[in-house]
């Protein structure tokens, strides 16, 4: 199964010597959770999280280009589970989409999880069959920086709320996001407050916003929970109508755990698919590339050939990847891929040449699914 159906064209873009206030003004007037951070129209990564909580600022100075965050770069056909897989290890609920090196848009990690709930492996399990996070609880008088020392090494993003023993409310990074650095919502305590908090500095000028009790900064009201023999795809279908990236689940003796996006991504990227295949290589060793081009290499062809299965209908198949380093210009090579699918009664070829070596291997197999598809169409 493939990402193309949930590959979203509608996201932010950052500019890396935009403020960190201009970038939370936009996050607010445009209802995003992130932004693409660009310079120049090429693509840099996303903000860096953890690291902005934990840095005094002046949000209207600081560039977001200081809490810069390298990602992976997805194809628009990557795979859902390998795609899952990546986001749980980056640690990230969005990542670009490219094609042709440009970045043509974004998946969205609980778009990710609702399309692999049609997965056999996951379609029939329960939330109790996930594993929860049992974070550590605060007290709602507790301080928010607390919250953010919990949040930062214990790496959540939410953090339950109680009071004497109930549940209170739910701290995110999102809420610290909106009122820590100077984006005061409708809820906000106190008049006074907005106005300290709209203060130009965020650091040593401002530190008793640290001590204000964390039932301040969370989210206490419409709180989502549900049960935990409630079937998962329910429960995500829950989390997409309210926007939440977590929900409490509730048992007999009160708040169990959290079902977090980052647990949904840990149990869809660790479903196994079976490979129906072997894969040859020819010239490999004559070719002189860098650890990086060897390891983008293995990753494509697993990606790739694991595509072609599913168009063969998951026959048993053979894949020759035969490779070729034919011409130099200065520092510059210029490569040649041709690849050979044999399966029973069948031979299907593609090649495809390019100066970019990653460039004609994507290609390369593009034009043997394509026709693997025009063999299945006929």
């Amino acid at each position: 199964m493939e990402i193309t159906p949930i590959v979203k064209e509608d996201y932010l873009i950052l500019e890396d010597q935009e403020t960190v206030s201009t970038m939370i003004g936009k996050l607010k007037k445009y209802e995003k959770r992130t932004g693409l951070i660009f310079r120049n129209d090429k693509y840099l990564g996303l903000i860096e999280k953890k690291k902005l909580l934990r840095t005094k600022l002046d949000v209207t100075e600081t560039k977001v280009g200081k809490y810069l965050q390298k990602t992976p770069l997805l194809n628009e056909d990557s795979d859902v589970i390998a795609t899952a897989y990546l986001m749980f290890q980056s640690n990230l609920d969005y990542l670009p989409v490219e094609k042709d090196k440009v970045v043509i848009g974004v998946v969205n990690a609980l778009d990710l999880i609702k399309l692999a709930m049609q997965i056999p492996e996951v379609s029939n399990l329960k939330v109790k069959d996930i594993k929860l996070v049992k974070s550590v609880q605060m007290n709602k008088d507790d301080p928010i920086s607390t919250a953010i020392s919990i949040m930062y090494e214990k790496d959540v993003d939410q953090v339950p709320i109680f009071d004497e023993g109930e549940i209170y409310g739910i701290i995110s990074f999102r809420d610290i996001l909106r009122k820590y650095l100077n984006w005061s919502p409708k809820r906000d305590v106190s008049a006074k407050f907005n106005a300290e908090a709209s203060a130009k500095t965020v650091g040593e000028d401002f530190p008793k916003v640290a001590e204000l009790p964390v039932g301040n900064f969370s989210t206490n009201d419409n709180l989502v929970s549900v049960a935990g023999n409630v079937v998962l795809s329910e429960a995500v279908d829950l989390m997409l109508d309210h926007n939440v990236s977590s929900l409490l689940i509730k048992g007999d003796s009160g708040v169990e755990g959290m079902l977090s996006v980052k647990n949904l991504l840990r149990t869809i990227g660790s479903l196994k698919v079976p490979e129906n295949f072997n894969i040859k290589y020819v010239g490999l060793n004559d070719l002189r590339l860098s650890e990086s081009q060897k390891y983008n290499l293995q990753k494509i062809t697993s990606n790739e050939a694991s595509k072609i299965q599913r168009h063969l209908k998951n026959d048993v198949f053979s894949l020759t990847i035969q490779l070729k380093e034919y011409r130099k210009e200065g520092k510059q090579h210029q490569y040649a891929v041709n690849l050979k699918v044999e399966y029973p009664g069948q031979i299907i070829t593609g090649s495809q040449e390019d100066w970019d070596f990653e460039t004609a291997l994507r290609k390369a197999f593009n034009n043997v699914k394509n026709n693997v598809k025009k063999k299945f169409r006929n």
